[in-house]
């Protein structure tokens, strides 16, 4: 299996982020790469560095890398597979070209504040990943691993039409985990008709094998009011939406920190 890829920066959320990532892999028997990045300071960077205060920086970088390493697979008792990396350079560039390599099942980050909000208007390190060819999963502050008990998944007609998520190997793997509840969320505007998207479902659900999502539609007068309205009391343990042109979660920034007032759980974003 495709393993996990987890960039850490050793702040207290990415740290919970890490842990996150780490029950999941071990939910799903996956393995856990964790990458630091070690970033040369801006005020040396213009002027050579010396050669001991390089070497203490990755020193320590490495220290705290294998601290992580430890406390994680403590965490899983031995049972799951940590491997860890620190390469140098730059966050968005290093991070893309390790994914290249490691081709990842999935990239784990945290992220202050709500997933969703980082997703679509983006924190530095979100930023930096939000365009890979890869699902990339929030974990916002604080929240927890909980077995996964309640996906759901928002999209529009235009998504399943496309396939998506027929063919996303971590939403195959999720939906045949024990008990799980997988459900399709989409927002009906007043110039959609509930019986052409209802059509479009079907024919897309026919196709999947093993998951058998559900379906809800919620009528709103506009996409923000409707996802806010449904995510504030669902009981969703992750949401996945696919950032792209049309898609019903891509709207402007001041209604997307709306929505996201309402949403504390983690966000995964899976692009074409």
């Amino acid at each position: 299996m495709k393993p996990i890829v987890v960039p850490v920066n050793f702040s207290e959320n990415s740290a919970n982020a890490a842990r996150y990532a780490a029950d999941l892999a071990l939910s799903i028997g996956a393995e856990i790469q964790l990458l630091y990045i070690f970033q040369i300071p801006m005020s040396m960077s213009e002027v050579p560095m010396p050669e001991r205060a390089f070497e203490d920086l990755q020193g320590s970088g490495r220290e705290m890398l294998d601290n992580l390493s430890h406390e994680l697979f403590r965490r899983s008792r031995g049972k799951l597979t940590i491997h860890s990396d620190m390469e140098i350079g730059t966050v968005e560039g290093q991070i893309e070209k390790y994914c290249k390599e490691k081709e990842p099942l999935l990239v784990v980050m945290g992220a202050t504040g709500g997933g969703l909000e980082n997703v679509l208007t983006g924190s530095n390190s979100v930023r930096a990943v939000r365009h890979l060819p890869y699902p990339v999963l929030v974990v916002p502050e604080g929240v927890r691993f909980q077995s996964m008990r309640y996906v759901v998944v928002a999209c529009d007609q235009e998504d399943l039409s496309a396939g998506l998520p027929v063919a996303t190997p971590v939403l195959q793997l999720m939906g045949n985990m024990p008990g799980i509840r997988l459900e399709v969320v989409h927002v009906l505007r007043e110039d959609e008709s509930a019986s052409e998207f209802t059509m479009a479902y079907n024919h897309w659900k026919s196709e999947l094998t093993g998951l058998q999502p559900a379906l809800r539609i919620v009528r709103a007068e506009n996409i923000t009011e409707g996802m806010s309205e449904f995510l504030e009391g669902c009981g969703a343990d992750l949401l996945v939406v696919f950032p792209k042109k049309h898609n019903v979660l891509e709207f402007h920034r001041s209604q997307a920190k709306r929505l996201v007032m309402h949403c504390a759980v983690p966000v995964m974003s899976i692009h074409e």
